[in-house]
């Protein structure tokens, strides 16, 4: 049995004889388990998003395993099984919070795109106006209810794949937004897709992340770049410790090291002396500094020049009180 794929407008047409028509039962309205856990399973069940080519109006990221797209654009999603036969299998289809506080909450539409005068929701009923996704299988069955706690999925039957193919593939879109208030209220969601048989046994899980959003590519780029300075961050260059000069405290109270190691280096003292008596005294400190350094050098090879001139200096200074 082959699928038909039906590229209406956005619309939908709800099957109410199908369920009476097919030949197996569908699986039970409610999953038998949550998980959001990939699982091959027996049948190596696999799910594919078509790559990013030009023009297409959703941005598929191979690093976060994310589909990026606006409201009401389709896009395809591809199911391969390794097995002969593919009778009495199906495809659960089942929104879900991505963060564990959010685990147990039901995802729904907002208050006003479940209005049932929205323009997606032409011809359809009011449960199947609550589910944030729809599929353009017209053999798919819409399940769960908001108001009495159940949660939303979407059952399909899965089909034979075409002639020279290996996967078959569904389209979906989205009718509601992760920004939206009153419905996801920007919180992140996956998408699970389990494989069932009629009794609702899971033989395979695959998860897929998905952001609603009015810019895609940016988004993405957004994300990505976020996830790889998380992974790798930059290092950071630590700052050159910036050396001082030493202080000329320091200088004039550092010693030489040996009797010939005699620092000869002048420096000009520029304070002002409060009292004529200080003066003095700071004066006569000087000249018995200086007449001590060159009695030291007892006049060795002329190294005590600088300090007789120093001392001069300051015989100078003295004799104009003296006067």
């Amino acid at each position: 049995m082959v699928v038909s794929v039906k590229l209406e407008e956005y619309g939908f047409m709800q099957d109410t004889n199908y369920l009476a028509t097919y030949h197996h039962p569908f699986p039970p309205s409610e999953p038998k388990e949550l998980c959001n856990t990939d699982y091959s399973g027996p049948h190596n069940f696999e799910v594919f998003v078509d790559p990013n080519v030009l023009k297409n109006p959703w941005e598929y990221s191979t690093m976060l395993n994310k589909i990026y797209i606006d409201m009401k654009h389709k896009f395809p999603i591809n199911f391969s099984v390794k097995n002969e036969s593919l009778d009495q299998l199906y495809v659960r289809v089942m929104p879900m919070f991505a963060e564990d506080r959010y685990f147990q909450e039901l995802v729904f539409r907002c208050i006003c795109h479940e209005q049932l005068q929205d323009s997606t929701n032409q011809d359809v009923s009011e449960l199947v106006a609550q589910h944030i996704i729809r599929c353009d299988n017209n053999k798919a069955q819409y399940f769960g209810d908001k108001n009495s706690g159940k949660r939303l999925s979407i059952v399909i039957p899965l089909s034979s794949p075409q002639p020279g193919t290996d996967s078959v593939k569904e389209f979906f879109y989205f009718v509601c937004k992760n920004s939206c208030v009153g419905g996801m209220n920007r919180r992140p969601i996956q998408v699970i897709f389990t494989l069932e048989n009629y009794n609702g046994t899971v033989l395979g899980r695959r998860v897929l992340c998905v952001r609603i959003c009015s810019c895609p590519k940016r988004d993405r780029e957004k994300e990505e770049a976020k996830r790889e300075k998380h992974e790798n961050p930059p290092v950071k260059k630590r700052k050159a410790e910036r050396k001082l000069p030493p202080s000329t405290d320091t200088v004039d109270r550092k010693l030489p090291q040996s009797p010939d190691a005699v620092d000869r280096r002048s420096y000009q003292l520029n304070v002002n002396i409060v009292g004529e008596e200080n003066y003095k005294h700071v004066l006569k400190i000087c000249h018995g500094l200086m007449s001590s350094e060159i009695l030291k050098l007892d006049g060795k090879n002329g190294n005590d020049a600088p300090f007789r001139k120093c001392l001069d200096e300051v015989n100078v200074l003295m004799n104009r009180f003296s006067e």
